[in-house]
């Protein structure tokens, strides 16, 4: 795994327990070395990078199994998230502007149903 700034967070979180059940095995000196070093990475970390953690766990909760999702912030302040999902083949299956990440999931969501209207014929 890649070491960042939330990998080394979570690895610094990982090591409470371990000094708090057993101290001798993880030192206070290591345990606040650890969190010093995370929380000095993720604080170098520019408020976008965070932003769009978000926006592609929220994407990523509506898509289904075999497609990717791809999250990016746009120029347009009206509709600051930006998505394409693309299946293992790399086909766009949808595409959309939001305004917010809830928003930008549901509008992602709602473009991969299968449609509704019409009486069953294949579509051209």
């Amino acid at each position: 795994m890649t070491q960042n700034a939330i990998t080394s967070a979570i690895g610094a979180l990982k090591l409470v327990p371990m000094h708090l059940n057993y101290p001798t095995v993880i030192s206070r000196a290591t345990l606040i070395g650890a969190s010093t070093e995370a929380v000095a990475l993720l604080e170098g970390l520019p408020p976008v990078s965070a932003e769009l953690a978000e926006v592609f766990r929220c994407v990523d909760a509506v898509i289904g199994e075999g497609q990717i999702a791809y999250v990016t912030p746009t120029k347009c302040p009206e509709y600051p998230y930006g998505a394409v999902v693309a299946d293992k083949a790399g086909n766009v299956c949808a595409a959309a502007k939001g305004k917010s990440k809830e928003g930008l999931a549901e509008l992602i969501r709602l473009k991969l149903l299968p449609p509704t209207e019409g009486f069953g014929e294949e579509m051209a």
